[in-house]
């Protein structure tokens, strides 16, 4: 019971001051709910003269969002160079449009997370923190162990978050145009859905697949 009271608690890094507080996201669960659903995070690291910006699968736990890339590239040096890293996350819903045009914008949902990275290089940390991460990916577990080989190229990050912000448009939560001035009169034009875990047909998650697969092969 305290554990699910402790999982719909707002924690402490999530910041809901913004310029359009109206449109502030803060319900906590339905931002986890969101994060653990989503594919793909864009991690922008430092770097002269401009951020260097990579796109990454990814697994939040809650408070760390965990990613991996190769030991020997850019994003691994520059995340050695200086830890801090932002994290940001999104879901285009719909476009919208009004008469006016200042008053064409879309539905969308959007997560900012201020993080410090950590790295592992150990082979048997590497292994944990992809069996870890791969419980987003493959809940069903099927997988063969990963070889300490393949481990030996990659590296663990755990980015903890520092700060977050969650923002989100829907119309269905009254959230139309900036207070104070008059509501627009928005058509709204859903674009297809995106690619998500909950988006899988339920054959993804089947533990048997592989075993029936080389029973059917001649």
């Amino acid at each position: 019971m305290l554990l699910n009271q402790l999982d719909t608690m707002n924690p402490q890094f999530l910041n809901s001051q913004m310029r359009r507080g109206d449109l502030a996201w803060t319900d906590w669960p339905s931002i986890q709910a969101f994060l653990k659903d989503e594919l793909i995070c864009r991690v922008a690291v430092h770097d002269a003269p401009y951020p260097y910006i990579v796109a990454q699968s990814f697994t939040f736990t809650g408070d760390t969002f965990l990613v991996h890339c190769s030991r020997f590239g850019t994003f691994a040096q520059k995340l050695r160079e200086n830890p801090n890293v932002t994290i940001e996350v999104d879901r285009p819903v719909s476009l919208l449009k009004a008469p006016k045009g200042q008053n064409t914008s879309l539905e969308y949902y959007s997560v900012i997370a201020r993080c410090t990275a950590t790295i592992d290089h150990d082979t048997d940390a590497v292994i944990r923190h992809q069996n870890l991460a791969l419980d987003k990916f493959r809940p069903e577990k099927d997988y063969s162990a990963i070889e300490s080989a393949a481990a030996d190229q990659i590296i663990a990050i755990r980015c903890v978050v520092v700060e977050m912000t969650a923002k989100k448009r829907i119309l269905a939560d009254g959230q139309y145009s900036p207070p104070g001035q008059p509501r627009a009169s928005y058509l709204r034009y859903p674009f297809a859905a995106g690619a998500t875990i909950s988006g899988l047909s339920p054959d993804a998650f089947d533990p048997d697949r592989f075993a029936r697969r080389d029973h059917d092969d001649p």
